[in-house]
């Protein structure tokens, strides 16, 4: 049993009592000049039988009582046997020369609440075989995901990040999964402040938000960087579900495509996307934005855009300006494969006579495929691909890759999957207008246990 834990008096702990985790150790240490720190810690490879980091505000080297003094503070398990502080003495001295005097002595300090990182904490109060690790930081929000054998110990293990996590100001939880067409949480406040209005940087880009209104997620971070480097500058972006614009904000000023539309739902996530093309000093000329239902937006935004844009390069005179491509994407994993319909005979009803160049259309349809049962690994791309071909009932497969982007739980998978969609395909007939699907839940009550994610 280590000597650097919590005192076993905390376990069970419901309400956060920081005395109750005072504890004396004694720790060995070797007294040394302070000019000669920069030597041994640079020079002689004690990092093994050190302290390390985890027990902050205390580190590897202290100031001794003694003037122009330091002591090099070693872990109590790892210096036991006359063996290794022997092995340690003849290290340094092969360094530091024969001559100094490195003698082993007894420091005797009390590790309080401050020295203890979140995973000693939470590894001591909880019942033996309960584990907590996952949560996710959006600026000075925390949120947590808890099982039920938990939830007893929400509001002190909510407690513990106010105090530990670097910002922190508010902890929350899901109330429950998200079944609602704008994807907005049911939060239940565990600790710290009501306020659930802030803000967070991405890819160098800023992002204001509430939290409690609006969707967002820190794990797609990389997902927006990938798509949104996609883009060039002759690129024309639609985003049908853009949210606070994660996708069209970064493709904007990294990649200055030709056209850029967004649109949401959500009148709270169409607000915060205006608000943040302000943050980052976008014209406001540079994203038309909308409000509306996504299945009206392809038919009817998405539609006219590009035919108008179509007939005016058909009828331009200027010299020949490089291939463009339509990207659509749809950010909806929870329903988004229900909108690949309403692309099939979108252009159905114009004049192709008039156009002389038909671009390239990319759609990037996110969803979740899920098995009730063990399956292979390569069945969740299978299954993803299957649901696409279902909705788009073409002759042949119009999705040309399928890059999976995170695990939600077990036995469910995020995807996005890229559909090529011909021009035959847009001016077919349109397929008969299907009864509204139920909203998939968004995500298991539990994120799979992994490292935190944290977005400041």
């Amino acid at each position: 049993m280590s000597l650097l834990q919590p005192p076993k008096a905390v376990r069970g702990m419901e309400k956060l009592e920081k005395d109750a985790f005072r504890v004396a150790v004694d720790f060995p240490v070797i007294e040394i000049e302070a000019r000669d720190t920069g030597i041994v810690t640079r020079r002689v490879r004690l990092e093994p039988y050190l302290i390390g980091h985890k027990l902050k505000p205390l580190k590897n080297t202290i100031d001794s009582e003694k003037e122009g003094k330091k002591y090099l503070v070693f872990h109590p398990d790892k210096v036991q046997e006359d063996e290794t502080k022997q092995k340690i003495v003849e290290m340094m001295k092969r360094e530091l020369g024969d001559e100094k005097t490195l003698k082993w002595e007894t420091l005797s300090k009390d590790l309080t609440f401050e020295n203890w990182d979140t995973k000693s904490i939470f590894k001591a109060v909880l019942p033996e075989g309960i584990e907590y690790s996952s949560y996710t930081q959006t600026g000075h929000i925390i949120h947590c995901n808890f099982a039920d054998e938990v939830l007893p110990f929400r509001h002190l293990i909510a407690e513990v990040l106010l105090n530990k996590v670097s910002n922190c100001k508010t902890v929350v939880q899901k109330g429950n999964i998200i079944t609602n067409v704008y994807r907005n949480l049911d939060l239940e406040l565990l600790a710290g402040e009501e306020n659930y209005v802030t803000e967070i940087k991405e890819t160098g880009l800023r992002f204001k938000m509430d939290f409690s209104k609006v969707y967002w997620n820190s794990r797609l971070s990389h997902e927006h960087e990938r798509v949104s480097g996609l883009f060039n500058n002759q690129s024309i972006v639609y985003d049908a579900c853009c949210g606070i614009g994660p996708f069209v904000l970064p493709a904007t000023l990294k990649k200055k495509p030709r056209r850029v539309m967004a649109n949401d739902l959500n009148p709270e996530s169409v607000k915060w996307l205006k608000v943040n093309v302000g943050l980052n000093k976008i014209k406001e000329d540079r994203i038309e934005i909308h409000n509306m239902d996504a299945k009206l937006f392809i038919k009817e935004k998405i539609a006219n855009d590009v035919i108008r844009m179509m007939k005016e390069e058909s009828t331009s005179e200027a010299e020949e300006k490089p291939e463009s491509q339509i990207h659509v994407v749809m950010n909806l994993p929870a329903y988004a494969v229900n909108f690949l319909p309403a692309f099939r005979g979108v252009l159905r009803g114009f004049e192709s006579k008039e156009i002389s160049r038909k671009w390239k259309w990319n759609v990037y349809c996110y969803l979740f495929a899920k098995s009730h049962v063990d399956v292979p690994d390569d069945w969740y791309e299978s299954e993803a691909r299957r649901m696409c071909d279902e909705k788009t009932k073409w002759e042949t497969s119009l999705v040309v890759k399928c890059h999976n982007v995170r695990t939600v739980s077990s036995r469910k998978e995020m995807f996005c999957a890229q559909l090529e969609l011909p021009y035959e395909f847009l001016i077919a007939e349109p397929l008969p207008e299907e009864p509204e699907a139920p909203l998939e839940p968004e995500e298991e009550a539990v994120e799979p246990r992994c490292k935190k994610m944290k977005t400041t």
